[in-house]
């Protein structure tokens, strides 16, 4: 029934556990796409990869997600010729717009190669072990490993689910309220299980909000307010909606930007490429999303959060008191250029 499991044991007898409440959170592993030859050795996985005992002249990522940039990052920074290539035409495009194009530019500054619009059709490895990408558009590359990092599957294979009446969805998750309960009441999910954002603190969260709610202490998860981080090279952060989704769904965005290169702090550590971007509604009152790209965007991210949990209009940070120098005090220069925004449209419909 749907609250009782029989566990597997290597080496001993199965074990019977019943429980009032279950959550699932089995997590994920990479997938292998059809017609690509994985052997771990050439063309690796993002588990395989880690297992490398010496650096490669060169690799290339076949995907543009979170796992697939993070790990370009991470081999460019040691000396390794990258080349990323995708489909999309930019990584990571659940990020808004400017984040993922200052991820394009200082990785291809850098003197990485992002391949965007393209198709894998064929992949082989050659008599002395290179790896040959053949692309749709009849172009070859020859490097000498391969990332394949084209999304992960949710561990739900052998759960047996569909004894209790849950089976998952076209993409293979499984689907859950706002409160991280599947079809059945008495079984929650949470994590890699559940699809996007598949994030280590969404899904600590989810699994949080899924225990109290099982035993009557929870309010519903507001996805907006989850911060994301990215590892890559620059560090990238976001929290709320992208300026398209504000445009989108309130008819229109103001956007308040602070340049590192701006900043006592950027220029004394040498960080001139980072940003923060401030989003609002039409009315450049509340912000609905904030971007942030550069040194310390995962930790500066929640500054943002806070004021948006707490319903804090953009002129609290104009308000407030910032230490000099940090690149916190970002926050000010921006909120200064969203009001500034703000006062030119106000003019404007008055002017008319």
């Amino acid at each position: 029934g749907p609250q009782e499991l029989e566990i597997e044991r290597p080496r001993a007898n199965r074990m019977a556990v019943r429980a009032d409440f279950v959550l699932i959170a089995s997590g994920s592993r990479p997938r292998l796409p059809a017609g690509i030859p994985i052997d771990h050795e050439h063309v690796l996985d993002s588990d395989s990869i880690l297992s490398l005992i010496y650096l490669p002249k060169s690799l290339l990522v076949l995907g543009a997600g979170i796992i697939a940039c993070e790990f370009a990052s991470i081999f460019q920074a040691l000396g390794v010729r990258v080349t990323i290539i995708d489909k999309a035409r930019a990584p990571m495009a659940f990020l808004d717009a400017d984040l993922s194009a200052a991820y394009v530019r200082s990785f291809e500054e850098a003197g990485g190669k992002f391949l965007s619009g393209r198709s894998v059709a064929e992949v082989t490895v050659d008599p002395l072990g290179w790896v040959v990408t053949q692309l749709d558009d009849g172009s070859r590359v020859r490097t000498e490993k391969m990332l394949c990092a084209q999304g992960r599957i949710a561990n739900l294979a052998g759960l047996n689910l569909q004894a209790v009446g849950i089976a998952p969805n076209a993409r293979g998750h499984l689907d859950v309220d706002a409160h991280g309960r599947t079809s059945v009441p008495t079984i929650y999910a949470a994590g890699d299980v559940i699809g996007p954002p598949a994030l280590a603190t969404s899904a600590m969260e989810q699994g949080r909000r899924a225990a109290q709610h099982a035993f009557g202490a929870s309010e519903a998860l507001a996805p907006e307010s989850l911060p994301s981080g990215v590892y890559t090279i620059p560090e990238l952060a976001t929290v709320g909606l992208s300026e398209a989704q504000v445009r989108e769904r309130l008819g229109g965005a103001l956007v308040g930007r602070a340049s590192y290169a701006e900043l006592a702090r950027g220029q004394i550590n040498g960080s001139s490429d980072g940003f923060i971007k401030l989003v609002a509604g039409p009315d450049g009152r509340k912000i609905a999303g904030c971007h942030i790209a550069g040194e310390n965007a995962s930790e500066l991210v929640h500054v943002a959060q806070i004021a948006m949990v707490a319903g804090l209009q953009v002129d609290a940070f104009v308000d407030q008191i910032f230490n000099f120098p940090t690149f916190a005090e970002g926050f000010r220069v921006a909120a200064l250029d969203l009001i500034a925004q703000r006062e030119r449209a106000t003019q404007v419909k008055r002017a008319a």
